[in-house]
């Protein structure tokens, strides 16, 4: 195939996409689409929603002059690396164009890489990861294949690195689980390239040393994925995913249950976890947000008590008492008895709307108490009895917070 059609290239058609490249390609400049777009165009996965990324002969400062002459909002948002993004609206809805400066890597210490502007599109795609995804697409849908391969990888439905594994992880050891990402989002059926797997296993004690917030990005993106148990199992196996999490996970029975479950990729992580200390050091390692190791702590701190679930749903939250009843869901299974319980409590937790506690410091002044320590004691057991007795109105806490102080 040497040439994009059907539906699944409808992004190309799109009036946003051949303005940008009318626009860029004046003169005897050349831009054309790249990567995942041509990608997931050619393997049938594309749709309206596919992001299009560009590559350019043109200078990153040439690119945002010609984006600004033609009244095209633009952003310099990676420009040290030749990277420009166009904003163009498709009614209220904002298109992202990122377009990148033709360039070759200069030197790597595999997280980072000083890069050449170049105007060498077979230089391009050399340095890029997977000879799927150094393919180019004119405006007419022209296809280009600088490495002889992609198209033919494509057609095979095969995964594998430009040239060599080894150099091309070594460039950037993010790309052992881009690989496990490509190939159990493209081809999960299919068993992973020899070549591509010992590479990939060879470099399990650099994965260590790259930044939370990457392994985090590519961790929630495989956990997105329909085969997200069968990734997470086979860098288990290739001995790659504790040194990416930072754990030991447990079996993966759990987390080809929570599948059907929840497309969550935090909640299909915590699937993966024996213990609350095993999802802090998680937290930990992929640098997750506080609200996001909250949430990771909460759920698996404590089974869910489904004898007192009004009072945890009170406490812990609605988030905390799904997240507990899906994961015993996915530990124990759906059927019986429990599992309709925790089906019940699921449904309580998505209707749940937490009560205000009725009392107020000028309640608790009016009969004689003064700020202190002491009120806020007394507040803290009165919300507590509250809870217990089923969340009574404001007289019967007023009754209450009376008689307590009359015991003294």
């Amino acid at each position: 195939m040497t040439h994009l059609q059907g539906t699944h290239s409808v992004w190309l058609k799109r009036k946003q996409t051949q303005l940008l490249l009318q626009v860029l390609n004046e003169g005897d400049a050349t831009t054309r689409c790249v990567g995942g777009c041509v990608r997931d165009t050619l393997m049938g996965v594309a749709n309206a929603d596919t992001e299009v990324d560009m590559a350019t002969d043109l200078p990153p400062k040439e690119v945002m002059a010609r984006l600004k002459k033609a009244k095209i909002k633009c952003v310099p948002t990676g420009i040290k690396h030749g990277t420009v993004s166009a904003i163009l609206y498709e009614g209220e809805k904002a298109l992202v164009y990122e377009i990148t400066t033709l360039r070759v890597d200069m030197t790597t210490d595999g997280r980072h890489a000083e890069v050449a502007f170049t105007d060498d599109w077979h230089g391009d795609a050399a340095r890029r990861d997977f000879t799927i995804n150094a393919l180019y697409a004119d405006a007419d849908g022209t296809l280009h294949d600088p490495t002889e391969q992609g198209i033919a990888d494509i057609n095979a439905k095969r995964v594998r690195f430009i040239g060599n594994a080894q150099a091309r992880i070594e460039e950037d050891y993010l790309r052992v689980l881009r690989y496990f990402r490509f190939h159990f989002r493209l081809t999960p059926d299919l068993a992973l390239d020899a070549e591509a797997l010992a590479a990939c296993r060879g470099a399990a004690v650099a994965l260590r040393g790259l930044s939370g917030e990457r392994k985090q990005q590519e961790m929630y993106k495989i956990m997105s994925l329909p085969a997200a148990d069968r990734a997470a199992q086979a860098l288990h196996e290739a001995g790659l995913l504790s040194p990416v999490i930072g754990v030991e996970p447990i079996e993966f029975a759990a987390l080809t249950a929570m599948l059907k479950f929840s497309d969550d990729p935090l909640l299909r992580l915590m699937a993966l976890l024996p213990s609350a200390d095993a999802a802090q050091i998680m937290a930990t390692t992929l640098r997750l947000s506080k609200k996001q190791t909250i949430r990771l702590v909460r759920a698996m701190e404590f089974p869910l008590d489904l004898a007192a679930l009004s009072k945890v749903l009170y406490f812990d939250g609605a988030e905390a008492v799904a997240d507990r009843a899906l994961l015993a869901l996915a530990s124990s299974g759906e059927k019986g008895v429990m599992g309709t319980a925790f089906k019940i409590a699921l449904t309580e937790a998505a209707q749940y709307k937490r009560p205000k506690f009725p009392l107020t410091g000028l309640m608790m002044q009016k009969v004689g108490m003064s700020d202190g320590p002491a009120m806020g004691k007394m507040a803290f057991a009165l919300e507590q009895w509250w809870v217990d007795e089923g969340f009574p109105d404001i007289a019967a806490v007023e009754a209450e917070l009376k008689k307590r102080l009359a015991k003294g």
